[in-house]
């Protein structure tokens, strides 16, 4: 199976040559959150130039399938995590990779989506609207970082977990969805996405991310095997946060993003909320009218420049400024990265981690 993976970089694709690898010298990741950077990235072989920039990608690399998990699943993680999380990560980076190749042979659905709604604005990110590419580069479908990111254990963990996939109760593969950490419970999917759930993306408790406990050296040591360098800049206390919000940032924010006024907010009230805390539907109330806004990356990006940790938060409406306390780091649906791998230092193999995560699954082999 070859996957074709739209490269988002700085402006036009900058490449250079090292042997029989190509360079692109300005790729980005983590495009509008607070770990965005440009950097050079590695490829296998020829990349392919589109005539048309989809969502301003123009550089596609088209890769086998094993050979793209082997730098997602490295370019996701440290290779200092334990194994057992590293082969779990694997099987769901290759869930998520087949089940996009195959919606991308049915007729297409646009799942990102911006509807308006009376006072409602509705805008929801997902990766299916890419038409000209399976997947991209960045956190918005999976972190592909190209040959130089690729680890000896990341690339061991794909081999020994090859062909492996988690399929529904209906033999369907997985829409494996995963984040960094889910704050002590996991989110449904309506949340975030599409107004459907599924029996495997339930809100289960979650005590495993919640390294507060335990002796700071320790912790340190969990976090640090499992993080990479960039994901380590953000505060160690993700798991419980504080973030303070002028209301001229959500003003400006909203003019930006949905050229909507209505004066300077006074008021944010919460209109609906999933099972883990996290906010779908957010009312913002101005000098000069109201709007709500969802779901929970879009309140996520309105409320700060670069991006909230997460729409699982408590609101304090000060005079001058907006006080958010908050939980955990991602969407928080489907697997906790920081969980799953506190699960394995404890000695939990991939698939307990897998069944703690997406109940109601099977590891099926993609050729049976």
């Amino acid at each position: 199976m070859k996957l074709r993976i739209g490269i988002h970089t700085c402006g036009f694709p900058r490449l250079s040559r090292r042997g029989d690898n190509i360079i692109v010298e300005n790729a980005m990741m983590g495009i509008g959150f607070h770990w965005q950077r440009s950097y050079p990235l590695i490829l296998k072989g020829e990349p392919e130039f589109l005539s048309s920039p989809e969502n301003g990608i123009s550089l596609i690399c088209n890769i086998e399938i094993e050979d793209y998990l082997r730098s997602v699943v490295s370019s996701e993680m440290n290779p200092d995590a334990p194994f057992e999380f590293i082969k779990a990560h694997a099987i769901i980076a290759r869930s998520w990779a087949v089940n996009a190749y195959l919606k991308s042979r049915l007729p297409h659905q646009k799942d990102s989506e911006s509807s308006i709604s009376g006072e409602t604005i509705i805008r929801i990110y997902d990766r299916s609207d890419h038409t000209l590419f399976h997947l991209c580069n960045d956190d918005h479908c999976q972190r592909f970082q190209g040959e130089s990111a690729v680890t000896a254990k990341a690339e061991k963990a794909v081999t020994d977990t090859a062909g492996l996939v988690l399929t529904d109760r209906s033999g369907k593969i997985a829409d494996s969805r995963y984040s960094k950490c889910c704050g002590g419970k996991t989110e449904i999917f309506s949340i975030c996405w599409q107004n459907r759930d599924l029996d495997y993306l339930q809100s289960i408790d979650d005590p495993w991310c919640d390294l507060s406990a335990l002796p700071d050296m320790h912790r340190q040591k969990i976090l640090k095997s499992v993080l990479k360098n960039y994901d380590r800049e953000t505060t160690p206390d993700f798991y419980r946060w504080k973030r303070s919000v002028l209301p001229e940032i959500i003003k400006n924010r909203l003019h930006l993003d949905f050229n909507i006024d209505i004066g300077v907010p006074v008021l944010l009230t919460p209109v609906k909320r999933g099972p883990s805390g996290r906010i779908s539907l957010l009312r913002i109330t101005g000098t000069e009218g109201e709007i709500t806004i969802g779901k929970e990356l879009a309140i996520r990006r309105l409320l700060s420049d670069d991006c909230l940790l997460s729409s699982a938060f408590d609101i304090d409406n000060g005079k001058d400024r907006f006080i958010l306390e908050g939980k955990g780091w991602g969407h928080g649906v489907g697997l906790c990265q920081i969980g799953a791998a506190a699960m394995a230092f404890h000695g939990y193999s991939a698939a307990d981690i897998l069944n703690h995560y997406y109940p109601h699954t099977s590891l099926t082999h993609i050729n049976d």
